[in-house]
């Protein structure tokens, strides 16, 4: 048996077994999760419309300590992560020489010479590679990771006598009745996340979930999460596209995937800024939405727009808030107008025994904004 390729538990996996009632798993990061444990648009609908909790233990995390780390940092990354005060965090990119995407997460400042780069793919290699030359130590973390997203997050986290009181890209280590955890608000759907000690995480999902019972808490699956990924815009580096890992590669580049937004165009000396630049003159394609005339996902379809192939799907899903199947395509930037209309195959299903060609209009991105907390 190859057990390099075996997948783990999270130190939640007790809880999210029990509450699993299809038994139904799905691998992320080399974790095993729970696929759903309602339905996916239940949990999708409690996430934007009440509260959920998600298991993101799978989250990479690194950490990295030295008097030259934030100099190694600005040096790797899209932004200058020297400008950092500790407890905040900046999100950016990294890139190869050719200015292609290795990968993209958060920046954190823990203090004046230790840093934390959390993702939703790991890049150790690269990093550690770079650590010698700075002289910095890096070491993956292990430990929990849940998520409370949804309008009444912040409302759990006080049931639950966690001060909910912290602004976006902030975090703080919190001493909470007996644990030690870091209370942080790094995600792409508004929320919090609560890091813990392995040991620590089912004591930190029985209280969140106790706490969120007059809530309606959901726990969410992965098909859930990954309904908010696509919602809100963002594409995952394994899931839907593969990152770039040879120094020459150029592609996938940051306008093909919409991250433009995580390049500070003020930070000039990053790896990859030449390759960047150069790029931007050739690129012809960008990242849009679809909103498609159907409730059937079409991930991978290519886009037509009078009998001409001017981009495919790269992600698609059922959106339960929108009532419609929806996809984030990448597409030719002369096709790429909001309210374009365009054509698209769906594959049989056993409802439907056919092939069928099904309309799509271009939306802008994301579908919906983050659910974010109201103020407890």
């Amino acid at each position: 048996m190859n057990t390099a390729m075996m997948l783990r538990r999270t130190p939640f996996h007790d809880r999210a077994a029990e509450a699993n009632r299809d038994n139904a798993w799905l691998p992320r990061g080399g974790f095993t999760l729970a696929a759903h444990y309602t339905s996916i648009a239940e949990e999708a609908l409690a996430a934007r419309l009440r509260v959920a909790m998600a298991d993101i233990s799978w989250r990479w995390r690194v950490a990295l300590e030295g008097g030259r780390a934030g100099e190694m940092l600005s040096h790797l990354v899209t932004r200058d992560a020297t400008k950092l005060a500790p407890g905040e965090a900046l999100k950016a990119l990294w890139l190869t020489d050719g200015a292609g995407v290795r990968g993209a997460g958060v920046v954190v400042r823990c203090a004046s010479d230790a840093f934390l780069l959390a993702s939703a793919a790991p890049d150790a290699a690269w990093f550690e590679r770079a650590a010698v030359r700075f002289g910095v130590d890096v070491r993956e973390k292990c430990g929990a990771g849940l998520a409370v997203i949804g309008p009444y997050a912040a409302y759990v986290l006080r049931q639950a006598e966690l001060d909910a009181i912290l602004d976006p890209l902030r975090f703080r280590k919190v001493r909470w009745n007996g644990l030690d955890v870091t209370l942080s608000r790094w995600g792409e759907h508004g929320g919090y996340e609560i890091w813990c000690e392995g040991d620590d995480a089912p004591l930190v999902w029985d209280r969140i979930a106790r706490a969120g019972e007059a809530f309606g808490i959901l726990p969410a699956g992965v098909g859930a999460m990954d309904v908010l990924d696509i919602e809100a815009g963002v594409l995952r580096p394994e899931r839907d596209y593969d990152p770039a890992r040879s120094a020459a590669d150029t592609a996938p580049s940051p306008q093909s995937l919409g991250l433009e937004r995580l390049i500070d165009e003020q930070h000039t000396d990053f790896t990859g800024r030449r390759g960047l630049l150069a790029a931007r003159q050739a690129e012809q394609t960008t990242i849009v939405g679809l909103e498609i005339e159907s409730d059937q996902p079409a991930s991978h379809t290519p886009l037509i727009v009078g009998g001409r192939t001017v981009g495919h799907a790269v992600a698609s899903c059922y959106s339960p808030a929108l009532r419609r199947a929806i996809a984030i395509a990448r597409m030719e930037t002369t096709a790429s107008e909001a309210g374009t209309m365009l054509m698209l195959t769906l594959a049989p299903t056993r409802r439907h025994r056919e092939f069928r060609e099904v309309g799509a209009r271009v939306a802008r991105l994301p579908f919906l904004p983050a659910p974010d907390p109201l103020p407890a």
